[in-house]
């Protein structure tokens, strides 16, 4: 048998604890959480994927840079302008600069989840933003129409 004062004083700190840990691990609680963006393409082979993240971004004018990987994340850089500030929002203007990190995973047999970060700068680091979220939404969804019909 447990001392009463024990149970009256453990018990409720360790369930008080055991939600901090939790609320400190889920999705936007502390430590480096990104917003990701990401659309799942389901039967269609990777390689018409690719070409479709890289078609859909440069044509919504987007820069890949060069030096992708096999299998790694596609990055686009894209400079503010009048453009960008219709498409994106008024943050989106000719002192920023955006870049978009796009990744290609199969997640199961003939799906593949492309997800993509949005990252942007004024004269600095490039730090995860979630203003573009919309515009992002559209992209991802452009892909995997145009994915089907390469």
């Amino acid at each position: 048998m447990l001392p009463v004062s024990f149970v009256r004083y453990a018990f409720p700190s360790t369930f008080l604890l055991g939600a901090v840990l939790l609320a400190g691990c889920g999705p936007g609680g502390g430590g480096g959480a990104q917003p990701r963006l990401s659309q799942k393409v389901e039967f269609l082979p990777r390689y018409n994927i690719e070409k479709a993240v890289v078609t859909v971004f440069q044509m919504d004018g987007f820069q890949l840079i060069a030096g992708r990987k096999a299998g790694g994340a596609f990055q686009f850089v894209r400079r503010g302008d009048v453009v960008s500030q219709e498409r994106f929002g008024d943050w989106f203007d000719g002192g920023v600069q955006v870049r978009a990190d796009v990744t290609v995973t199969e997640v199961e047999f003939g799906t593949h989840q492309v997800s993509c970060i949005l990252l942007s700068s004024r004269a600095g680091d490039f730090v995860p933003t979630e203003k573009g979220d919309r515009r992002v939404k559209a992209l991802l969804k452009r892909v995997e129409k145009l994915a089907g019909v390469l």
